[in-house]
Formats: structure tokens, sequence, C-alpha cells
């Protein structure tokens, strides 16, 4: 078998506030994302405000200005680009660019944006004092209170404080303690209700006064591809699945009902049918073989037999077979969905092919696992010539594969090598 060893994988950078609670939702409050967000949130009330007071004469256009301090204000939640939405271009003088402005959809999506904004606003400031105010006057009090207990001081000559309900059996330290942890709890839950309503508002500001970024529409435009060639591929594969079945299960299924009405008639005639039954018996297991030859190439035998991470040993343990040195880290989560399975072992498979054929390798590594935010990560690395592109047919077919499954492959194989090639799919099971 092959050598398991441990190789850490780089994670994606985190951009968004969802994206920081999905990969860090326990240590969320040691990240800048918490107080990021309750800047944002907290700034909103103001920015509202200055608008609806100073923008309002400019009617239809009053969302403009708002859009660009929407914009940059953006930043501060969203580290991807914020582009205008508006065109670009010389205009002649003021008039024309007012006439311009009132025509394109972004200028009353900009409006649309500083009417929503006012409600959310008053959200805004509201959500602000229930997880500032709330638990800050709780810890302070509560403090005041362990102070006073453990000095021994008597709440009556402290003047600054109002004069406290007579005491009970349990106001003591510990129910002051009790206090003061309660509301640090409200503490923390309000910054993560924070995050979560500074992604609200992200993802609605961008939807309104930005355009998508130009990865964005890359992406986009690189999958509507993969789809128009996978859909193309599926009609090859079922042309030349029904291309094998006539070729060669039909033909050997077709030779055997002759060779079996051929052993009736002899059988009838008292003529000796051992060869013929020999015969029967040879065409029977070269349909056999036919289908299974076949099955094999529409659904893998090694995840109708084993699970993800066997499949993919298997893999290594054929690398090794042809020469090669192969390790691999295997980590994968229980449960994947069979179509996640299906598309990253063929794809993973692809590479081993490709590696094997074209990349002069000495050594290859195999890694997989999954990720706190539901992420299957496999990597295969070699130590091959490089130079590794999307040109060629088999890796196209990869990125296809991988991309209709919501992922994307990283491709690093400057010439010379090494080659390191990494699967990315989202997966919500794991």
């Amino acid at each position: 078998m092959p050598a398991r060893t441990t190789e850490p994988l780089a994670r994606a950078t985190v951009s968004t506030p969802a994206l920081a609670l999905r990969r860090h939702p326990v240590r969320l409050l040691m990240t800048s994302w918490p107080w990021r967000s309750l800047a944002y949130v907290a700034a909103t009330p103001a920015v509202a405000a200055l608008w609806a007071l100073t923008c309002w004469p400019l009617v239809v256009l009053a969302g403009v200005p708002l859009g660009h301090v929407e914009r940059w204000r953006l930043r501060w939640v969203d580290r991807r680009p914020a582009p205008s939405p508006h065109a670009h271009g010389a205009s002649s003088g003021l008039p024309a660019w007012v006439r311009v402005r009132a025509k394109e959809h972004a200028t009353w999506a900009e409006l649309l944006h500083g009417v929503l904004l006012i409600p959310l606003s008053v959200l805004s400031f509201a959500l602000v004092c229930v997880v500032l105010l709330v638990p800050g006057m709780i810890i302070a009090s509560s403090a005041a209170q362990l102070v006073i207990v453990v000095l021994g001081i008597d709440p009556a000559a402290v003047t600054a404080l109002p004069a406290p309900p007579p005491p009970t059996v349990n106001d003591g330290p510990l129910t002051h303690v009790g206090f003061a942890a309660l509301g640090l709890l409200i503490l923390v839950l309000g910054l993560y209700l924070v995050t979560l309503v500074a992604e609200g508002q992200r993802y609605l500001t961008r939807l309104l006064v930005s355009e998508p970024t130009a990865e964005i529409t890359e992406e986009l435009d690189d999958l509507t591809r993969s789809r128009a060639r996978l859909a193309t591929a599926f009609d090859d594969e079922r042309r030349r699945i029904e291309r094998d079945l006539h070729d060669g299960a039909q033909q050997q299924l077709t030779a055997l009902r002759m060779t079996l009405g051929t052993l009736r008639y002899q059988y009838g005639r008292g003529v000796d049918i051992t060869p013929l039954i020999d015969q029967a018996h040879t065409d029977a297991q070269r349909a056999i073989d036919e289908l299974r030859d076949i099955v094999h190439g529409i659904y893998p035998a090694a995840l109708r037999e084993h699970d993800l991470a066997d499949a993919l040993d298997s893999l290594a343990a054929r690398a090794e077979a042809a020469g090669l040195r192969a390790t691999t880290h295997l980590d994968l989560p229980s449960g994947l969905p069979a179509g996640v399975e299906v598309g990253l072992y063929f794809a993973a498979n692809e590479l081993f092919t490709n590696l094997t054929r074209h990349a002069r390798a000495e050594t290859v590594h195999l890694s997989a696992h999954g990720t706190p935010d539901g992420t299957v990560l496999v990597t295969v690395q070699d130590d091959g010539r490089g130079g590794a592109h999307l040109d060629g047919t088999g890796l196209v077919g990869v990125v296809d594969r991988i991309q209709t499954l919501g992922g994307h492959v990283t491709i690093a194989s400057p010439v010379g090598g090494p080659t390191r090639i990494t699967l990315e799919v989202p997966c919500a099971s794991s």
C-alpha cells in the first residue's frame, strides 16, 4: 500500500463575514470580522441620516452619492472589489450626464438602496444598543456591586449609585459574578448576531450598488462553457455505450443464441454436444466480460465496493504498480453524496492518468480531507516536468466535472515542476 503522510493545505482567503463565520465558528471573536461588522452596522444610522438630510433635493439622482459612499464602506465587510455599475465614458456637460444617469438601472437601484437604508438604520441602531448597552450595563452594574460586597462598603454611602434593595440570602459575590458572566454571554452572542446582520446588509448593498466583479463574470462564463462541454461529453458517452453494447455484448449474446440453437438441433439428432456446450460457455463469459467493462466505465467498481478514501488509495496503488513512488494522506468525512464521490474519483483518476502518461514523474503525493466549512479538498502533486495547462482535453474534463459540482480547480505547474493540482468541492454533509 502507498505510504501515508501528512501535508497541510492552504485555506482560501476569507472575504466576507459569512465565510468568516463558517470557517472560524468557534474563534470568530479572535478575528477582526465581528468588530468590522459592528463598525459597519453601527455606522449605518449615521450614513442614512446624513443622506436623508442632504441628498433628497437631487430627487432621482439622490442615490448616486450614496452609492459611492456605500461602495467605499463595503470594503469594511467585503474584501472583494466593488466596481461602480454606472456606464463610463465622457459626457457633453452636466445636463447630458444627468440624462444618462436618470436612464440607468443602477441609478434607480441606488435610490432603492437609500429608501431601504432608512428602516435598516433603525434596526441597526436598536441592534447596537442591545448588543453593547444592555450587556455593558449588566457587566458594569454587577462589577460595581461585586466591588461593594467584597470591600464591605455600605451601599447607602455610595452617592453615585441608587440605594439598592434590601439584601437577600442570595445577594452575595457569586450572584454578581453570575450576572457579569450573563452579560458577557449576551455580548458574545450579540457579536455573532451582528456578524450575521452585517452579512445580510453586505449582500443587499452589493446587489444594489455594485456590479459583479470581473472574476465572478469570468467564472460564470467558464461555468456556462463547461456545462456546454459536459452536455456534449454526455452525448458522446451515450453514443459510446450504445456502440460498445452493439459491437461487443450484443454480438456475443447473438453468438450465444446461435450456439444454443445449434446445440438444441444437434442434441435432437443424438450428436455429441460437448464442444457446443463449451462454446456456449465461452460466448457467455465474453458477454459478461464486455458488460463488466461497460459498467465499470459508467460507475467505478472501487466506489461500489468501498468508500472514496479506499477508492483514492487504489489510484495511488495503481500508480505504484506503474513504477511511481506514491504517498497518500486521506482524512475524508463519512456520508459524502454519491455525486461528489463519483466526481472526485473520476477527476483524480484523470489526473493520475495524465501524470503517468505525460509528467515523467518519479513520485506522486495524493491528499484528501474535509474542512470545517464543509469543503472537500483533493490534491495531487508530482515531481514531474511541469507545464500542465488547460489546453489538453484531460484537464479540461477535470475542470468541467468539478465545476458542475459547484467547486473549482487550482493548477500550479511551472515549467520544470513540480505540479500541484487541487480539487475543491463544497459538500454540506461533510
